[in-house]
């Protein structure tokens, strides 16, 4: 079984335009990225989709592969379908985030073990433990007896209206498809609770398929925002995975 690891990236984010060539520890963010997704020993080859030909020649500079994607594509899954057309032999399709720069590659790895491990599953999503409290910048998901996920929510759920609730989980965006079914499902038309919820995996629950979540300790750290890359540049000075790929040169 291939897997392939896609990091779905483009320069005109509305909220930060520019962030993947910001530079983190001498680095631009997407290159971060990249070499701690190909560090991942369950991925077999790692690529950056993009509409950017910047991003383009920076990724082949520090030895990575890209490839160029439309412009028109309204959210990363899309991006990553038109992409991996262009890549033969592939099972399952790893969908990287390219505002993840603290992205742990043992995390990937439960991620494609999760799915390769339950046939009948199409689709599988890290998830960890979120404190914050009415924040619709975050996915909250609830998960059953089998971690299978029920549903997500940019609201707070399970409601704290009747009991306290200690911690929630929200959706971390590393996010594995079997191929087959990642095209079939950048074919679907938006679905009613994705619109209204302005979540594009709901699409997939809607549709009657069952979706895996995986628990993980890390607590995603996405940069969405300048303020976000201030506390992610903090947290990088701690990281020690950065010295695997950083000391060889980049």
């Amino acid at each position: 079984m291939k897997v392939a690891g896609i990091i779905p990236t483009r320069m005109a984010s509305s909220r930060f335009p520019g962030k993947p060539l910001v530079d983190i520890e001498g680095l631009p963010m997407v290159i971060h990225v990249m070499k701690r997704a190909m560090l991942c020993d369950y991925l077999d080859e790692v690529y950056v989709a993009t509409d950017s030909r910047k991003i383009f020649e920076t990724v082949e500079k520090y030895g990575g592969k890209a490839i160029m994607t439309s412009s028109k594509h309204k959210t990363g899954t899309d991006r990553i379908a038109e992409a991996v057309g262009k890549v033969k032999d592939c099972d399952i399709v790893v969908n990287i985030q390219g505002d993840e720069p603290l992205v742990n590659p043992d995390d990937i790895s439960k991620l494609v073990r999760a799915l390769s491990k339950d046939k009948t599953c199409k689709f599988a999503t890290l998830i960890c433990k979120t404190p914050s409290r009415n924040d619709i910048t975050e996915c909250k998901v609830v998960l059953d007896l089998n971690n299978d996920i029920l549903y997500m929510s940019r609201s707070d759920i399970p409601s704290p209206a009747r009991v306290r609730i200690g911690h929630f989980y929200k959706l971390y965006c590393v996010i594995a498809f079997r191929k087959a079914f990642l095209q079939k499902f950048a074919g679907w038309p938006l679905t009613p609770l994705e619109k209204a919820e302005y979540i594009e995996y709901i699409r997939i629950l809607e549709h009657g398929y069952k979706m895996k979540g995986v628990v993980i300790n890390e607590y995603s750290t996405s940069v969405d925002t300048p303020e976000d890359l201030i506390r992610v540049k903090k947290m990088m000075k701690r990281d020690k995975i950065k010295y695997k790929y950083m000391q060889a040169g980049f």
